[in-house]
């Protein structure tokens, strides 16, 4: 079995403390499948993947799919996990909406911005995805506050998890979960 993938186990370790061993997870917006396939190793969960664009490259099952109207009964997961996600969506709270009506829980992972130049740089960098695999660009930023007030919208506990970087300290993130 292959090792798994380094950035996903950086992104797995900022938020592995806030899921319990052998959960049920949805993975919204999987993209290669890497993290959820690090969830499924470390956390013995049983992840289900969707995606608007197909580009797994995990052993793992990928559904694609609207993922603002998911094919889920309400409650069908014990988490549903959003990792930087929001950001490359036109309707986040769609997307929040229907994580929370699928899952008892869910965990996002988001860029925490802040800067004009950092802003700007970061839609940039985090457009060439979209290029490559047909997904939606970056459409915004938020900073580590902005992201605390935006999810107060929501009737959730909002809680932050934990804070890290990746890729060489320039991206600093910020792990939130919502608890119904």
């Amino acid at each position: 079995m292959p090792p798994i993938d380094a950035r996903a186990a950086a992104i797995l370790d900022s938020f592995a403390s806030a899921i319990k061993p052998h959960s049920t997870i949805i993975d919204i917006g999987a993209g290669k499948g890497l993290l959820a396939e690090a969830m499924t190793r470390q956390l013995r969960a049983r992840v289900t993947m969707v995606d608007v664009a197909k580009y797994n490259q995990s052993a793992l099952p990928l559904t694609v799919c609207d993922s603002r109207a998911l094919a889920f009964a309400e409650n069908s997961f014990d988490y549903a996990v959003l990792s930087f996600v929001l950001h490359h969506c036109p309707q986040p709270e769609m997307i929040v909406r229907e994580a929370l009506r699928v899952a008892r829980a869910v965990i996002v992972i988001e860029n925490d911005v802040r800067g004009a130049l950092r802003g700007w740089l970061t839609r940039a960098i985090d457009s060439f995805p979209a290029i490559q695999y047909g997904t939606p660009p970056c459409y915004f930023t938020k900073s580590r506050d902005a992201w605390l007030a935006w999810f107060a919208q929501f009737p959730v506990e909002v809680r932050v998890v934990s804070e890290f970087s990746l890729e060489m300290g320039f991206f600093k993130n910020i792990v939130i979960a919502l608890k119904k």
